[in-house]
């Protein structure tokens, strides 16, 4: 059985890659909906994202999941970006 994905995107949003936290935060805010018809009620949702850079897009996921009715929703990612990484502690 093909499986349809639950989330669209109902607003166009910046490509996030070069914002800034604040601006990410802001451009994926409402940006996302579920699917017409998709039956999340009182369900628990795993989101499962690649890489997280500021959380932003899975916060926005997760708000539209809530606001849809689900009864829970944990997020999953494979990497996490670093985004201030620390000197190097090695000293030759």
């Amino acid at each position: 059985m093909p499986h349809k994905a639950v989330l669209l995107v109902v607003r166009e949003h910046a490509q996030i890659a070069m914002l800034s936290l604040e601006e990410r935060w802001e451009s994926v805010r409402g940006a996302f909906a579920t699917r017409p018809g998709s039956q999340v009620d009182n369900l628990r949702v795993l989101l499962v994202d690649d890489v997280l850079t500021t959380g932003a897009t899975l916060d926005a996921c997760a708000r539209a999941l809530r606001d849809a009715g689900a009864k829970s929703v944990i997020g999953l990612t494979v990497a996490r970006a670093i985004r201030n990484p620390l000197p190097s502690t090695k000293e030759w």
